[in-house]
Parts: structure tokens; C-alpha cells; sequence
């Protein structure tokens, strides 16, 4: 009887510090877990924050490209002349638009 309750009061023991134990570890690694965790979220902000400003350089670029384009299709359609001349045998075309005054196309042949 009084081995059982040495047997009993040893386990209750043992469990204890086990117990004890494992909760030190825990919250020691709680930090370093914590700590990790902070890492790699500022570290995903980091990458996150990257993509999203190249992605805005790339629609950026995009609506330049869309603008430049409607510009050269405006200018293109308001061309009001086309003049050719012959001299020496070589053909000149230019093209002048109406609203800029600037030559948009000139081909020798």
C-alpha cells in the first residue's frame, strides 16, 4: 500500500514537471515563433508591396501606349493633304496633320 501511494506520488511529480516543462518551452518558443511570424509578414508586405507597384507601372505604361496610339490615330485622321513631287525621278509623300503641323510620315522612293 505505502509502495502504491510512492508509485502515485512520484507520478503526480513527474507530471508536474512535465507539465512544467513543456509550458517554459512553449512560451520560449512562443516568442521565437512570434518573432518568425512578424519576420515573415513584414517580409511578405515587402514582396506584396513590390508586385503591386510594378503592376501599376505596367497599366501605367499600358494607358501611355493607349494614349500615344489614339494620338497617332487622331493625327492620322486629320491629315488634310498629301503632296507628292517629282524630282530627279525620286517621289516624295509627306504627310502633314492639321492639328499639330508636324509631319507624321515621310517616305522617299
Amino acid at each position: 500500500m505505502e509502495e502504491r501511494l510512492i508509485e502515485e506520488e512520484v507520478a503526480r511529480r513527474v507530471e508536474a514537471l512535465v507539465a512544467q516543462r513543456v509550458e517554459e518551452e512553449l512560451e520560449k518558443r512562443k516568442d521565437e515563433i512570434e518573432a518568425e511570424v512578424l519576420r515573415r509578414v513584414e517580409e511578405a508586405k515587402k514582396v506584396l508591396e513590390k508586385q503591386m507597384l510594378a503592376e501599376m507601372e505596367r497599366q501605367r505604361e499600358a494607358e501611355l501606349e493607349a494614349q500615344r496610339e489614339k494620338e497617332v490615330k487622331d493625327d492620322v485622321q486629320h491629315v488634310i493633304f498629301v503632296w507628292i513631287s517629282l524630282c530627279s525621278g525620286n517621289v516624295w509623300v509627306i504627310c502633314v496633320a492639321c492639328v499639330s503641323h508636324k509631319v507624321l510620315f515621310m517616305h522617299n522612293n
